[in-house]
């Protein structure tokens, strides 16, 4: 079992199923170019991806860093990441990656479907929502090709859902 903790709540994953990416030696390599990457990545109970990304909270209005900037960089988080990993499957990333599980390596190769989650950890239920239609349609382009979903939970959300333990 795979505990990550991050963003206040606590992952706990299997581990031959998950790539904590954020953590891995790759991304440590790749991070000095101005590259981003979601938290891990896992895969489901139907063999679908899952690209998560854990935040304490999020803007709710323009001011300061506004809704439009923490969507923009959230969008960029979940593309770098499916780059690395498609790079790392294609060895375009020529440096084996230990924590990259052969299962899901293997489920990557099959073309499976794509979750992008973002779990923000104090945020209300209804902005929840105008979050996740932002992030729609920032990756408007990306959720055409790619035929996936985004999806964004609160804390509360996601304990019900049992994708975080507290």
């Amino acid at each position: 079992m795979l505990k990550i903790h991050e963003s206040g709540m606590w992952f706990h994953l299997s581990e031959d199923k998950t790539f904590p990416i954020e953590k891995s030696d790759t991304y440590r390599k790749v991070n000095t170019r101005s590259v981003s990457t979601v938290e891990f990545i896992t895969m489901g109970p139907k063999q679908d991806i899952i690209f998560v990304e854990a935040k304490t909270n999020a803007p709710d209005t323009e001011n300061g860093e506004g809704i439009g900037e923490f969507v923009e960089r959230i969008g960029k988080k979940f593309v770098h990441s499916l780059e690395v990993c498609y790079a790392l499957l294609t060895k375009a990333l020529p440096d084996a990656e230990p924590s990259f599980p052969d299962l899901l390596q293997a489920a990557l190769k099959r073309g499976p479907a794509i979750k992008l989650i973002l779990i923000v950890n104090r945020l209300s239920r209804a902005h929840c929502v105008n979050l996740q239609d932002a992030l729609r349609l920032q990756l408007q382009a990306e959720m055409r090709i790619w035929h996936m979903n985004i999806i964004v939970l609160n804390k509360e959300i996601a304990l019900k859902k049992n994708l975080i333990k507290g």
